[in-house]
């Protein structure tokens, strides 16, 4: 076997060229943006509708974090106008919120800003459960599969493509 032959022998796992999925660097991405606004810990916002509760996730949202001269941190909200007053009351019950959700004393004062929410991410709609005969349909097509990844995914691509296929013409709009 020449010199060659016994390199490419020793084969380096498959690297793929061309553009990589934005989901595989999304969160090396997020937190180099997050660390120039001051947040050291990307929870903040990737979480902020489980910190302060999906009701007032929907007014504000987390847009700075500053260090001040005094010790604390001042939290930096951005919200939209009919919620940036009653923000401001709320504030005391908003850092004991974030606080306790990160189990040490984060945040010292919040300031609002009013302004345009960035819109939110659309629900995926919720489909049916799949009859036992349905199901059984599914798992016939996609039994002579034999790579176990590919007939989970493909089975999953039956089961949502089934749901799908029954709605009633109502719901399909």
């Amino acid at each position: 076997m020449s010199e060659h032959e016994s390199r490419r022998a020793v084969a380096r796992p498959f690297q793929r060229r061309g553009p990589l999925p934005v989901a595989q660097n999304a969160t090396a991405i997020l937190q180099h943006h997050l660390k120039a606004r001051g947040f050291a810990q990307v929870e903040m916002v990737t979480r902020w509708g489980e910190i302060v509760g999906s009701n007032l996730a929907n007014h504000c949202f987390p847009y700075k974090l500053s260090t001040g001269s005094s010790g604390g941190a001042t939290l930096t909200l951005l919200a939209d106008d009919r919620a940036a007053l009653e923000l401001q009351h709320q504030s005391p019950k908003l850092i004991d919120k974030i606080n306790s959700y990160f189990g040490s004393c984060v945040i010292s004062r919040i300031k609002v800003v009013a302004g345009d929410l960035p819109n939110p991410l659309p629900q995926t709609p919720v489909l049916r459960r799949l009859s036992a005969p349905e199901e059984a349909e599914v798992q016939q097509w996609t039994a002579g599969v034999e790579d176990p990844a590919l007939r989970d995914a493909l089975t999953r691509l039956g089961r949502n493509a089934m749901a799908e296929s029954r709605k009633t013409a109502i719901l399909k709009r």
